[in-house]
């Protein structure tokens, strides 16, 4: 194996989002080398949101580690979660996560396959 199998979140830098977040690909193809999954870390400010989006292709799940969120999946419903809560959204369903704490939502999400941006 030419590359570690690990990846250290705190030597990878972010990519700032807006609304305002940070996103970290941990795990990749272009990363370690995965074929069948990517991972990666996310922290969204208090007071903002991942918005509204749709995955067609790839299966997403999400961990959250701290913070509060509500949960919002189109033609399911509401929540309100919070830390050590696993998340799946399904195929083709638009969904997010708006931060309802006092603390960043920190969370880690996985899709499978990789999202396209994830291979290159």
């Amino acid at each position: 194996m030419d590359r570690q199998p690990f990846v250290v979140a705190a030597d990878v830098q972010g990519e700032y989002r807006t609304p305002p977040r940070v996103s970290k690909l941990l795990l990749s193809p272009k990363t370690v080398g995965t074929r069948a999954v990517s991972m990666g870390l996310n922290v969204t400010e208090v007071g903002s949101m991942i918005p509204d989006h749709i995955h067609e292709d790839s299966e997403e799940v999400m961990f959250i580690i701290s913070g509060r969120a509500k949960l919002v999946i189109e033609g399911e419903g509401e929540w309100e979660i919070g830390p050590e809560t696993a998340i799946y959204s399904p195929l083709g369903k638009k969904h997010r996560l708006e931060n309802i704490g006092n603390e960043p939502l920190k969370l880690v999400w996985v899709y499978s396959p990789p999202l396209p941006q994830h291979c290159k």
